[in-house]
């Protein structure tokens, strides 16, 4: 089965990666990289793989924190509708990992094993696997042979292909059409179905099941965002949140330009890399200009000062809820190609959205914001400054365009239903009750 879904060429591959990683992790000198590949050779602690062994397991995969927030309602209607299962879930980020670790719905939290069969076997050997999820692009060809010669159902949740990821893939489409062979596929757009069967997937278990990240269900604003709102007393706010390199310096030069104008105006910045703080933060200095730990603002250990600040999000997590106090939130990862990040947030609390041109990891829900009057696209300071300027000399202007960016999205609502359909004709539901009778 292994022999026939994953070519000689890629298991001897990933067969060396496993093996230089196992060997780095028993060097102390060993480079970091290599340190932190020996973390992902399905090794589980004592107290961890003792609690996967204790019912039939249902393992989620997400890449990272913005995958894992999406999926997290299935994770919860799963769990409710198929009593008695453990929750496994990886990821390929230490910021994911630290954010399943805290979620109540999940028992066991792992990096994704490398792509080998001897980590991947590591992981799953002497568990009793029901289902495995994993979200967006993420086809591990070594993790889907082994679910499917365990005879275990596969589902592709919330997936995407984007053309870009199509036209990368098509060279490798013997490969990705082995490993999609047996898995059910729950996509976003009609476009990504139709992506998912080019590269080999089996039309008839492919359907068009709508984004989860639009069925994140809203929570209360932590503590500290409410502390943050406080503290601002009414300042107006542009939010600039998951920012990459190459984009905080257009974001700055727009925020020194409407400073001229709205002098009290607060950026809140936050990097979507912790490890960029440092340097964010000297870069806001370099300015001229005021910047302000999150952390120590809202616990009560740095003050607001009067005028200009740049307020740095060195915490993982209130970003969602720091979109609220704005009267616009520019979304990273778009002025730069990496594919832009989660525009729902702001959209959803009803503030005017703009992104960079590099938009295909969203581009249904950019689109429909858009298309609705809700946002802009920018390239530029002169593009960013043309768009907030008006929001904030008219407030009610602002509301508008945060109106229609909430409606805009809307539509988009019963993803969740759709994907327990099909995941349910797969086990039946009534899966759960012969299990546990």
């Amino acid at each position: 089965m292994i022999d026939r879904v994953v070519p000689p060429v890629y298991r001897g591959a990933m067969a060396l990666a496993a093996g230089a990683a196992a060997l780095a992790g028993a060097l102390p000198a060993a480079p970091d990289a290599w340190r932190r590949a020996a973390e992902r050779l399905g090794r589980l602690a004592p107290a961890a793989r003792a609690a996967a062994a204790r019912g039939p397991v249902l393992w989620l995969h997400a890449a990272s924190v913005g995958e894992l927030r999406a999926v997290r309602p299935l994770l919860e209607a799963l769990r409710a509708r198929r009593p008695g299962r453990v929750v496994l879930v990886t990821t390929l980020t230490r910021t994911g990992l630290a954010l399943a670790r805290e979620l109540p719905e999940v028992d066991v939290a792992t990096l994704l094993p490398l792509d080998a069969r001897g980590p991947v076997c590591a992981l799953l050997d002497g568990l009793v696997l029901e289902a495995f999820c994993f979200t967006e692009t993420e086809i591990w060809p070594m993790v889907l042979a082994e679910v499917a010669a365990r005879e275990v159902a596969a589902f592709m949740v919330s997936g995407r292909l984007s053309m870009r990821t199509e036209t990368r893939a098509r060279w490798l489409r013997p490969l990705y059409g082995r490993a999609l062979a047996d898995v059910v596929c729950c996509m976003q757009t009609a476009d990504d179905a139709a992506r998912a069967v080019a590269l080999g997937a089996d039309p008839a278990r492919v359907h068009v099941a709508g984004s989860l990240k639009f069925e994140v269900v809203p929570t209360e604003a932590p503590e500290s965002v409410r502390a943050l709102g406080t503290r601002l007393d009414g300042r107006p706010v542009v939010v600039a949140g998951s920012t990459h390199a190459g984009e905080e310096v257009v974001v700055l030069d727009a925020y020194a330009r409407l400073l001229t104008r709205h002098r009290d105006l607060v950026l809140v910045l936050a990097p979507r890399h912790p490890e960029r703080l440092a340097g964010v933060a000297s870069a806001v200095r370099g300015r001229g200009l005021p910047v302000v730990s999150y952390r120590l603002l809202t616990s009560g250990n740095s003050a607001l000062p009067a005028g200009g600040a740049v307020v740095l999000l060195d915490v993982m997590g209130p970003l969602a809820h720091c979109y609220a106090l704005g009267v616009a939130a520019f979304v990273g990862g778009s002025l730069v190609p990496v594919g832009g990040h989660n525009v729902l947030e702001p959209a959803r609390v009803g503030r005017a959205v703009l992104v960079g041109p590099y938009t295909g990891n969203t581009e249904d829900a950019v689109s429909r914001i858009i298309a609705a009057g809700g946002g802009w696209r920018v390239r530029s300071a002169d593009d960013l400054v043309a768009a907030v300027l008006p929001l904030l000399d008219d407030r009610e202007v602002g509301r508008e365009v945060g109106r229609r960016a909430r409606d805009a999205i809307a539509p988009g609502e019963g993803a969740l239903a759709r994907h327990l359909t099909v995941i349910e004709a797969r086990l039946g539901p009534l899966a759960a009750r012969a299990a546990t009778a």
